[in-house]
């Protein structure tokens, strides 16, 4: 914010220590968070420090930029006054600031692009999970076995039961020539007793028919993490190889 020296008179800066233009002391002096740009050569670097694609953002530091979709902030020399500025769509320029705070014009737009560059880590996340998903769906329906047609399976049952037909008749018959053939030395043992025991064990199977699911059916919903933090802290520097996303911009806000 822009304050009057108590010694000279001059406009200066609350965060300057001294009066540039005096060198007397600002005792309404306010210190400033480390590391955040203060003018727009300070703004300059810290976009190139944190690899910025500034042409891909439609950022434009210290230019005065006519055409659409752009964001941008700049000293008018006419007057001496530092413009913070954003052109919609259809090229309409909304001004956010006007004014003689180099510092607060710059926090103005500084804190813009952090906050569009956390826009668009959140849908890198987003569009990464989102295709990993996909992958894994691909994966399990490739390895889904194919079933065979529907008519095809029934001609393929209907001669499996025409076979058994044939086979079960077949052992009929052989059982009822034997029986012929004994029928008549059977006689010759009517005196003759003969036990057969048979004894049949009843399977239960209650014993070995059970399957605990309980090992694989869970799901902790606390394994996943689809949170993502609306602002960005500037802890890592733009990825490179990442290109821009320009649709999520909205160019139709005044901000």
């Amino acid at each position: 914010m822009r304050i009057e020296c108590e010694w000279c008179g001059a406009w200066i800066n609350d965060f300057d220590k001294t009066c540039p233009n005096c060198g007397g002391v600002n005792s309404h002096y306010v210190r400033q968070a480390n590391d955040i740009p203060q003018t727009i050569e300070e703004l300059k670097a810290w976009a190139k420090e944190m690899k910025l694609p500034l042409d891909e953002m439609r950022t434009f530091i210290g230019e005065d930029y006519k055409g659409a979709k752009a964001f941008g902030i700049y000293k008018d020399e006419k007057d001496g006054t530092f413009v913070v500025y954003k052109n919609g769509a259809d090229g309409k320029r909304m001004v956010r600031y006007k004014g003689d705070d180099e510092a607060y014009a710059v926090n103005e737009l500084y804190t813009k692009m952090k906050e569009r560059v956390a826009i668009q880590k959140a849908g890198q996340r987003a569009a990464s999970v989102n295709k990993g998903s996909a992958a894994n769906q691909k994966s399990a329906a490739a390895q889904k076995p194919v079933s065979h047609n529907s008519s095809s399976g029934d001609r393929n049952n209907n001669k499996g039961r025409l076979g058994l037909y044939i086979l079960i008749a077949l052992i009929v018959i052989g059982i009822g020539s034997c029986g012929l053939l004994f029928s008549d030395s059977s006689s010759d043992y009517s005196g003759s007793s003969y036990n057969y025991e048979s004894n049949y064990d009843d399977y239960n199977d209650s014993d070995d028919d059970s399957y605990d699911y309980s090992d694989d059916s869970s799901y902790d919903s606390s394994d996943d993490d689809s949170s993502w933090d609306s602002s960005w802290d500037s802890d890592s520097s733009w990825d490179s190889d990442s290109s821009w996303d320009s649709g999520y911009d909205d160019w139709g806000s005044d901000w």
